[in-house]
């Protein structure tokens, strides 16, 4: 077997992948929604692909821009990139197991969507998507509402506060952890703060078309 792997290299990292999207599927607890909450036909009323949230009830997994959620006439359809869940197959959750918690962070709100009663599976989105899905579920959201479009000031304003706390974060990282394991080859400070500001600004972008976009 390991001679087999030093010939074929990509059989590795094939066996790797499969492992950890295998293992994040489990701690999100995909498996256990998709087993409780099979897929069903059922009419599409608005299509959200790309999207990003967090899963899992006691270790939350981010899934950045892979999730897939369709909002249907008796439930809420929830997917993946089947590239990033091999395994994890789409599941629906009609209406009545939904349950809906908003909290307010610096950043901006997230809601959480806990699926079943008592809850067996919790789905973290921000709040802009869940007012988009709200507002396409032709009055079945768990929520009475309302649910305002975010603002082009608004957005601007939720990614700036993204942007400043990414930005400050990594530059501490970079700044502080060196210095603390006396490492040598320590980064310029203005290096420091520039490559973490250009990543994150980077993202924040990309959040911004696609959310403008969409």
């Amino acid at each position: 077997m390991e001679g087999l792997i030093r010939q074929y290299p990509f059989i590795y990292f094939v066996f790797f992948w499969l492992a950890v999207t295998s293992f994040l599927g489990f701690l999100s607890g995909w498996y256990r929604l998709m087993n409780k909450y099979p897929d069903r036909e059922d009419e599409v009323l608005f299509q959200a692909n790309w999207q990003s949230g967090s899963m899992g009830r006691w270790v939350r997994v981010r899934m950045r821009g892979v999730l897939n959620i369709s909002v249907c006439r008796s439930g809420l359809r929830i997917g993946i990139m089947r590239i990033f869940g091999i395994f994890c197959r789409d599941f629906f959750v009609p209406w009545v197991e939904i349950g809906v918690q908003r909290k307010n962070y610096f950043f901006g709100t997230i809601v959480e969507l806990k699926f079943g009663s008592p809850a067996i599976g919790r789905l973290k989105i921000p709040a802009g998507l869940a007012d988009r899905l709200a507002r396409s579920a032709l009055g079945h959201w768990p929520e009475p509402g309302p649910f305002p479009e975010e603002t082009n000031e608004q957005l601007i304003a939720r990614l700036t506060k993204l942007w400043l706390l990414g930005t400050s974060f990594g530059a501490l990282f970079f700044i502080v952890v060196p210095r603390i394991a006396h490492d040598k080859h320590l980064m310029p400070i203005a290096i420091a703060i520039i490559f973490p500001a250009i990543v994150t600004g980077v993202a924040c972008l990309i959040e911004y078309v696609r959310h403008t976009r969409g």
